[in-house]
């Protein structure tokens, strides 16, 4: 049988109408009609029942569906891997990230790529939460995700730094952290502090927002949130203070709310990580691509606005 015959068929067995088929197929309906007949003489058997109601499948008919349609889509698949590994490493990478200015850097780096692999696909196709930033890996919903470090959790790659930023604490305009310019993580055992919503025993909020002040002092994490958004309007609306990455201050600057560094200006990195149990050849060259670009520094705000 030619290709064109057993895709006719398959089609004509889920549309179980000519004209839809042949509208699928992008033929006309006699032909689709020539080809059914074409497999019936060599089956020696029909395969569909015709009459007033339209079109049904025979037992016989049924039977070679289900036999034939899977044989089938293995073999498109191989054809299809065979093209694209003619063309060098190949397939889809969905990208993910947190940070506009992650976001932004992941396009650049996949255009370096296929510059690299014409072969690959690469697709951007979602910005994590910051409550559940892996959850794109988990279920199977990005490939690769560019999310500020640490990441300690099992079954996860951690990849090339990609960028580099200064945390800062995120304050209502005109609050005294604000006047003085600067702020500490004192200030966090001495305001309401607005924190990403997740496990409370997690170490990627311990890491931002420690249980206690460097004189010892506790912390009280007192607004949980479940998007950068509502942070911000808490810290506007004078309900609390948080710390904040370069970049969400960047692409988040509105009247009501300031951002100002944090003593001793630690520095965030955001690297490429993905599951280790999904790994391909497509994400380990696209990784090896990233470091060998190196990471990119975000300074904002410059040290002379500080």
């Amino acid at each position: 049988m030619e290709r064109q015959e057993i895709e006719t068929f398959l089609a004509l067995c889920e549309e179980l109408h000519f004209g839809r088929t042949a509208k699928r197929l992008r033929i006309s309906p006699a032909r689709v009609t020539q080809l059914i007949q074409k497999i019936e003489r060599q089956i020696g058997a029909a395969l569909f029942v015709r009459n007033t109601h339209g079109v049904a499948l025979t037992e016989l008919g049924r039977k070679f569906q289900s036999d034939l349609a899977p044989a089938h889509e293995a073999i498109e698949r191989i054809i299809q891997q065979t093209i694209r590994d003619a063309k060098g490493i190949s397939g889809e990478l969905r990208l993910g990230f947190l940070g506009t200015a992650n976001g932004r850097h992941l396009v650049e780096l996949a255009r370096r790529f296929q510059a690299r692999q014409p072969g690959a696909a690469i697709r951007l196709v979602l910005e994590s939460e910051i409550s559940d930033h892996l959850r794109p890996l988990r279920e199977d919903r990005a490939d690769v995700i560019a999310v500020p470090l640490p990441i300690r959790e099992e079954g996860i790659v951690v990849g090339p730094v990609v960028l580099r930023e200064r945390l800062l604490l995120a304050v209502p305009e005109g609050h005294p952290i604000a006047e003085r310019g600067h702020g500490s993580y004192e200030d966090f055992a001495d305001n309401p502090v607005v924190v990403a919503a997740g496990d409370p025993d997690d170490y990627w909020i311990d890491h931002f927002v420690p249980r206690r002040s460097p004189s010892g002092r506790p912390i009280e994490r007192t607004h949980l949130v479940e998007s950068l958004q509502a942070g911000i309007a808490l810290v506007m609306a004078g309900e609390g203070i948080g710390p904040i990455i370069a970049q969400f201050a960047q692409y988040n600057q509105h009247p009501g709310i300031t951002y100002v560094p944090l003593d001793g200006e630690p520095v965030v990195q955001s690297a490429l990580v993905w599951s280790a149990a999904r790994e391909t050849e497509l994400i380990r060259d696209f990784a090896r691509v990233a470091e060998a670009q190196g990471p990119i520094t975000l300074d904002w705000p410059r040290q002379q606005d500080a």
